[in-house]
């Protein structure tokens, strides 16, 4: 049962962490669609940054859920 408390608290911080990812892209995207900021260079970087961190932050969320998911169908 102690794997189970630790499955719940690791998909309860990639949780956090997708929706920290999800606002990172909305804030790139919003950004890049209103800002003027993509002209310069560096607004360019700020809008690449913001977009890739925030793929990279929501990415492990649906692996974490695949393999709860797999874990609960075993047993």
């Amino acid at each position: 049962m102690d794997k189970m408390n630790t499955m719940d608290s690791m998909l309860k911080i990639f949780f956090y962490l997708h929706l920290a990812g999800l606002a990172l892209i909305g804030i790139g995207l919003y950004l890049l669609l209103y800002g003027g900021g993509g002209l310069e260079v560096n607004g360019m970087l700020l809008i690449a940054a913001t977009l890739g961190l925030g793929g990279l932050m929501i990415s492990p969320y649906p692996v974490v859920k695949a393999i709860q998911w797999m874990h609960k169908k075993d047993n």
